[in-house]
């Protein structure tokens, strides 16, 4: 091979090399915009807070903090959950063995970047499924809200004789059913502000929509002061309402850009197949050995694939949305 040729080749692998990455950074932004975004708001309050750090250099209450979101993440994203201390031990625990399995073979940097990637699957695992249990669980609102103002009229404003009894009548809104059964064993336990306000916050949590934070503070306020929510109940429904109307507006509206990325694209790689072979006179094996068997084939091949697959990912992201308003 010339040297000219050779760096050719390396140019190309360069800049496949750089596409790939550049997809996997935009993917990711647009998929935690939203998050990036709360966290840089974070960053930007710790910093004018100065009067808040703590004397070793960070902040009071960050461990707390930490162990306060992983026992909701569990509580909600697991059937059986775990205690946050149990969670992280297992994390650690998991680092060290892959991390010592890994040094067998490997470098140490690399396998640090292992044992660190293998530590973070269960809480990436748990994400995932509590991203899965939000989708499913925004759906259900609007038949929730419905049967919560129907039972708050028929009791007169009891929250707790409401909560029992949309617990008991809804058995098919799976997510939002067994939030509220939780929520309503914890009403039925303590009186206490602290506890009751703990409790409705993980229903919201667990929900991880607008409606569900109003709703929320809705419990919260009828059960700590008795106060007749009826109008807010029924303003949160009419605006559930709203959304899923413009939910199912937009999903028309993406369905013709899904259809392309499921069809049209295997479509025209078939369609570039047949011109190579029936009208460029290529014989199967030779257009075979220069898709797969070359580096630039294989190479652009693997670019393509992998490019459908994101834009197919990207795509039921942002058609199967949470219902919120």
């Amino acid at each position: 091979m010339s040297p000219l040729a050779y760096v050719n080749r390396e140019a190309v692998m360069a800049i496949v090399s750089a596409l790939i990455y550049l997809a996997i950074v935009f993917g990711l932004a647009l998929l935690l915009r939203r998050r990036l975004a709360a966290l840089v708001d974070v960053v930007r309050a710790r910093a004018r807070l100065r009067a808040g750090r703590a004397p070793g250099g960070g902040f009071a209450g960050g461990p707390d903090a930490l162990l306060a979101h992983l026992d909701r993440l569990l509580s909600v994203a697991m059937r059986r959950p775990l205690s946050p201390t149990a969670f992280l031990v297992l994390c650690i625990v998991l680092f060290f063995t892959c991390f010592i399995c890994s040094a067998k073979s490997l470098p140490v940097g690399t396998s640090l970047v292992t044992g660190f990637a293998f530590a973070g699957l269960p809480y990436l695992t748990l994400r995932a499924r509590l991203e899965r249990l939000r989708r499913a669980g925004s759906y259900e609102g609007e038949k929730l809200l419905g049967a919560f103002l129907t039972n708050y009229l028929v009791t007169g404003g009891n929250i707790y004789e409401t909560l029992e009894r949309v617990v008991y009548a809804c058995p098919h809104l799976k997510v939002t059913n067994a939030l509220l059964r939780a929520l309503l064993l914890t009403l039925r336990a303590t009186g206490d502000p602290g506890r009751v306000r703990e409790a409705t916050e993980r229903f919201s949590y667990g929900v991880g929509t607008g409606w569900a934070a109003m709703l929320a503070h809705v419990i919260t306020s009828s059960a700590l002061t008795g106060a007749d929510m009826t109008a807010a109940l029924e303003d949160i429904l009419a605006q559930l309402r709203e959304a899923r109307v413009l939910a199912e507006t937009r999903k028309r509206i993406n369905g013709e850009s899904v259809r392309m990325a499921t069809y049209l694209t295997p479509a025209l790689y078939v369609g570039s197949v047949f011109v190579s072979v029936c009208v460029m006179d290529l014989s199967p094996a030779r257009f075979l050995h220069n898709q797969f068997f070359t580096g630039g084939g294989f190479a652009f091949f693997a670019v393509g694939l992998f490019l459908f697959l994101l834009n197919r990912v990207l795509l039921e992201v942002l058609t199967n949305r949470k219902l919120d308003f």
